[in-house]
């Protein structure tokens, strides 16, 4: 995961505030890392990758701004390969995650499946699947 540009931060300010989300230099950072595009991170990626720029910035700070980033609907959280991963596409997909590189990648679903009977009374607010497998790059490597 590289660092982002230090370029026009007022698409993610306005982002900010309009998410009800006070403006700090970390928040800023963040959100550049995480939301200028389709972005796939652990907590411990964005400490590593901004820790650096941000001497002051702690790993509990980048769980805490995750957490709000999710809660105000910025984020969205999956379990993979027993790490928590957080999302910035918040459209409803799924992911497939490689076993052996760890890479992550969105599924688009075409249409919301049918809800299984148990879950009939219940108002389901989101759903998540995850596929694990080698990707075809390490496949390629293995056979080599």
């Amino acid at each position: 995961m590289e660092r982002p540009a230090n370029s026009d931060n007022m698409p993610h300010i306005t982002l900010l505030r309009d998410h009800g989300l006070r403006i700090t230099p970390q928040r800023l950072a963040i959100s550049a890392l995480l939301l200028a595009e389709p972005a796939h991170s652990t907590p411990q990626q964005v400490y590593e990758t901004l820790r650096h720029g941000f001497p002051a910035l702690s790993l509990n700070t980048v769980y805490l701004t995750l957490a709000q980033f999710e809660s105000s609907g910025l984020l969205q959280r999956f379990q993979a390969g027993g790490r928590t991963i957080f999302d910035s596409n918040t459209a409803p997909h799924d992911h497939v995650c490689c076993t052996v590189c760890g890479m992550i990648s969105d599924i688009q679903k075409p249409d919301r499946p049918q809800l299984p009977l148990p879950l009939s009374q219940w108002k389901i607010s989101g759903e998540s699947h995850t596929w694990t497998g080698i990707c075809p790059d390490c496949l390629a490597r293995q056979n080599q």
